[in-house]
C-alpha cells in the first residue's frame, strides 16, 4: 500500500471527528493493529462505533459514517453496534466486539 494510504494520526484525529459529527455515538473505540502498534503497510485502522439504541439499523448507520468518511485515504473497517447489544457481544468468546472492549482504546464518550 502507498504513503498516501498511509494511517496517520491526523487522518485518525480527523475519522474519529467526522464520525461523532455524523453518528453523535455514546463510545469510539479503536482497536486491532493501530492500538496494539503492529501495524504494517496492509493494516487498515479498525474503528467500533457503539451508538444509542434509537439507532435501529446499524448497517445503514455504518454507510452513513462511510460516506462521510470518504475523502480521507487510509483504509479502515468500521462496526457499528447498540450499546445494548454490544454488552451480549462483549460476552461472547471469539467475537471482535470481546477484543475491542477488552484491548481497545476509547478516543470518544459521550457525557
Amino acid at each position: 500500500m502507498s504513503s498516501l494510504w498511509a494511517i496517520t494520526p491526523e487522518k485518525v484525529q480527523t475519522a474519529v471527528q467526522k464520525i461523532i459529527e455524523v453518528s453523535r455515538p455514546r463510545k469510539l473505540i479503536l482497536f486491532g493493529s493501530y492500538v496494539r502498534g503492529g501495524m504494517n503497510s496492509n493494516s487498515d485502522l479498525d474503528i467500533l462505533v457503539v451508538t444509542g439504541d434509537e439507532v435501529k439499523n446499524p448497517r445503514e448507520e455504518s454507510v452513513r459514517i462511510r460516506r462521510a468518511l470518504k475523502g480521507i485515504i487510509m483504509s479502515m473497517d468500521i462496526l457499528v453496534v447498540s450499546e445494548s447489544k454490544l454488552e451480549e457481544l462483549a460476552r461472547t468468546p471469539g467475537l471482535i466486539y470481546r477484543e475491542a472492549i477488552k484491548n481497545g482504546r476509547v478516543v470518544y464518550e459521550s457525557s
